[in-house]
Parts: C-alpha cells; sequence; structure tokens
C-alpha cells in the first residue's frame, strides 16, 4: 500500500512538468496566431489582443512574454496609438530587461529612436555633436548595424514618399560620415539632391548638389556627379547658359574624372541642340569624338560618332544592362530624331523610360521629348 502511495505520487511529479510544456506549447501557438493575425492577415487590433493575452497568462515564459509585449507595440504605433505603444514598451523593459538584451531587432530600434531624438536637438551643428557622442557610447559593431537599418529604412520611405525620406537620409549620412564612409555619405547627399530634382525642386536640388562639393570634396567622382547633376537640372529649368557652364565645369573642377567629362561634353551637345544650336552641338560632340579619344571608352565615343553621322567609322553603341542603359537610349532617339526618323526616335524615348531607375534624370527629357509635338527635321546637319 505504501508502495502504491509512493507510485501515485511519483506520477503526480511527473505530471506537474508535461502539464507545463503543454501550456508552454499552447502559448507558443497563441503567439503564432497572433503573428499570423498581425503580419498575415493585417488584423492589427486582434494580433494586439492575441499579445497582450499571451503576455498576460499564467506561467508564461519570459522570453515569450517580452516578445508578445514588443509585437503588441508594434501593433500600437501601426495603428498610431503612440501612448499604447509606449506603455507596452515600458511594461516589457521593467519586466523583463533580461530578454530584451537577447532582441539585437528591439535594441537597434530603440537606438534609432534615440537618435532621432539626438538629431532632433538644437540646430544642425549641436544635433551633430549630440549623435557623435551618442555614437561614442556604442561599440563598432552596434554603430554599423545602426547605419545599415537607416540605410535601409531610407530606401523603403522613398519607395512609397520620396521627399519623406530626405530627413531619414540625413540620419544615415550623419552615422556613415562618422564611420568615416564619406563616398556613401557623398552619394547620400547627392541622393537627395536627385529627390528634390525629381519633385521639381531645383533651387533646393542645386543647394543639395553643391554640399556633396562642400562637405566631402576627397570623394572625387562622387563631387563630379554631382557637378553634372547641377547642369542637368539648369537644363531641366530651361535654363541654357548656366547648363552649358555647368558641363564645363565638370572638367575644370573635376579633373582626371573621364566618365563625367565624356557626358557632360554629350548631355551639352544635346542641350545645344535642343535649343537649334546645332553647330554647337556638333562642336561638344566632335570633341568626345577627337580629343578623348580612349579605347576604355569606345562606347560613349561611338554614340558621339552617330550623333555626328560617322557611325561606320565606330562601333556601334550598345544600351548594355548597365546604369547608363537609358542616356543611351536617349541618345539613340536623338539620332533618329537627327536623320528625320521621329517614329523611331519615339520608340527609343519610349526605351529610355522604361530603363530609367528611381530619379535617374534622363526620363524627365524623354517624358518632355514624347509629349511635344513633333518638330520638323534639322535644317542643318
Amino acid at each position: 500500500m505504501v508502495r502504491l502511495c509512493l507510485t501515485w505520487a511519483s506520477v503526480g511529479v511527473l505530471a506537474l512538468p508535461a502539464a507545463a510544456a503543454a501550456g508552454a506549447t499552447d502559448l507558443a501557438l497563441r503567439y503564432q496566431e497572433a503573428w499570423y493575425q498581425e503580419n498575415g492577415l493585417a488584423g492589427l487590433k486582434q494580433a494586439s489582443a492575441g499579445y497582450r493575452a499571451v503576455a498576460e497568462a499564467e506561467g508564461v515564459e519570459p522570453t515569450l512574454a517580452a516578445r508578445a509585449l514588443l509585437r503588441m507595440a508594434a501593433c500600437h504605433r501601426q495603428l498610431g496609438e503612440e501612448a499604447a505603444a509606449s506603455e507596452a514598451e515600458m511594461l516589457a523593459r521593467r519586466r523583463y530587461p533580461g530578454e530584451l538584451k537577447g532582441f539585437p531587432t528591439y535594441r537597434l530600434e530603440v537606438l534609432e529612436k534615440q537618435l532621432d531624438e539626438a538629431f532632433n536637438v538644437g540646430d544642425a551643428s549641436t544635433a551633430a555633436q549630440v549623435i557623435v557622442r551618442f555614437l561614442e557610447g556604442l561599440d563598432v559593431v552596434t554603430v554599423h548595424s545602426i547605419c545599415e537599418s537607416v540605410y535601409n529604412r531610407a530606401r523603403s520611405v522613398e519607395a512609397r514618399d520620396p521627399l519623406a525620406s530626405i530627413p531619414v537620409l540625413r540620419k544615415a549620412m550623419a552615422i556613415s560620415t562618422y564611420l568615416r564612409q564619406l563616398e556613401r555619405s557623398a552619394f547620400a547627399q547627392k541622393d537627395i539632391g536627385d529627390i528634390y530634382a525629381s519633385a521639381g525642386r531645383y533651387e533646393e536640388a542645386v543647394a543639395a548638389y553643391r554640399k556633396v562639393q562642400q562637405h566631402f570634396p576627397d570623394a572625387r567622382s562622387v563631387c563630379a556627379w554631382a557637378q553634372l547633376s547641377i547642369a542637368e537640372v539648369h537644363r531641366l529649368h530651361g535654363r541654357l547658359a548656366e547648363a552649358v557652364e555647368a558641363y564645363r565645369a565638370v572638367e575644370r573642377e573635376c579633373p582626371g574624372q573621364m566618365t563625367q567629362v565624356f557626358w557632360a561634353n554629350l548631355w551639352m551637345g544635346d542641350a545645344f541642340r535642343a535649343a537649334g544650336k546645332l553647330a554647337d552641338a556638333r562642336a561638344a560632340w566632335r570633341r568626345v569624338l577627337e580629343e578623348l579619344n580612349e579605347p576604355e571608352h569606345a562606347d560613349k565615343i561611338a554614340i558621339a560618332a552617330r550623333l555626328l553621322g560617322q557611325a561606320d567609322a565606330q562601333r556601334q553603341p550598345r544600351v548594355a544592362d548597365d546604369e547608363f542603359a537609358n542616356d543611351v537610349a536617349y541618345f539613340l532617339a536623338v539620332e533618329q530624331e537627327l536623320n528625320a526618323r521621329p517614329e523611331r526616335a519615339r520608340a527609343f524615348y519610349r526605351r529610355c523610360i522604361a530603363l530609367s531607375k528611381g530619379n535617374d534624370w534622363p526620363r524627365a527629357l524623354a517624358a518632355r521629348a514624347l509629349q511635344a509635338p513633333e518638330a520638323p527635321p534639322p535644317a542643318n546637319r
């Protein structure tokens, strides 16, 4: 009889962990159901309630509870309920500080929020100093992680609302500058100019491009692209004289950046052509063909040859799958216009638009060409 009692007691002891395991499994399944409501069905209110039930369940495992509170906060934030989101995050920090250290994504979110607060302190100079002090308190790996996260956020925001991504790009640029990633910072500053230009805010675009040259003079290639972009903005704004001077400044102010010099002369010729100054256009293209003729730049030289009616003497230009594909398609359209083939020109303009990515500026010129009435053939080839 004693042995029987001991046996039942032993069964009872063994049953407790089994029941706990079953409860943990049930809570994990309920967490997954809430996650599916949030991410699969976009049912944020239902998901929030599900996460709350998991976090408040008796005997819930701390890591799961902390995770549920953070997801509940994320749901509230997406619903615009900032106070409820902050309350859930505060509860997670107060109850489970140890568990939160194991969530690197959440730690990055918290650090980015603190960085945003630092960035908005006082004037730009003061904010920069606060950011440096903030970043100096973190290990380098974490700073790099924050940098990548903010750049990714900028790209995500830009896809939905380009102008809204500018403040995020500025934060990203401040971090990459701190990390001495100067060329990356210079490109971020140029991206800001591209966004303004694409929105038709030309004065702000020019100011942003000039900041590339002022703040990152050692990033010479990016400075040359920024100078070329200044010329392009003037062209889009109908300022031919300013555009021509800016095109010429590419070579004068950025010596040695031959790719940009080639494009500056090609585009300067097109600006002259659009203004009806065909002799000046041919002079710019002839300079590419005769003075800048190097084998490694054969594709760009071939474009100039076609524009000058000398295609037989040069290799045919290719519309390659690279960042200049839309530029090449645009100039092939110009060649067709010069040869009085408007339908073929329009086909290449449409191809230019299809090949343009993001804020690539030839898209705007090609769109204008397609909207314009058909022009008479050039009087002087």
